[in-house]
């Protein structure tokens, strides 16, 4: 299911869940931070996820690509076919909020670290 069926699940149109459904899933928020940096190819990003199998890095691709958060560029002049990934405009929209995520992760566990 994309994101944006994910916006009236509770009967309502709700944007906050359609953006956390786009981040949902163990490795999308580290594929996203990995195509912020460079377009990469699918084997280059399998290689920065350790644990990541090749079936659920496919399917967490697809995910963000039926969400045009990525787009997958084939280019046939290559042997093997070259096959690489890049944010579209909507995922580099997301980058501000990804960082701002981050950033407020780091305080909430630095807080969490001052309380133990």
């Amino acid at each position: 299911m994309i994101a944006a069926d994910m916006s009236t699940r509770h009967g309502e149109r709700c944007p906050l869940d359609s953006t956390l459904k786009i981040l949902d899933g163990k490795w999308k928020s580290i594929i996203l931070c990995r195509l912020m940096e460079k377009e990469m190819r699918y084997g280059e990003i399998l290689k920065t996820l350790p644990g990541c199998t090749r079936r659920m890095l496919s399917l967490q691709l697809a995910q963000l690509e039926d969400d045009h958060i990525i787009k997958k560029e084939i280019d046939t002049s290559f042997v093997p076919i070259k096959t690489s990934y890049h944010l579209t405009d909507l995922g580099q929209s997301l980058v501000p909020i990804i960082k701002a995520m981050d950033n407020w992760g780091q305080v909430y566990l630095e807080a969490l670290d001052r309380t133990d």
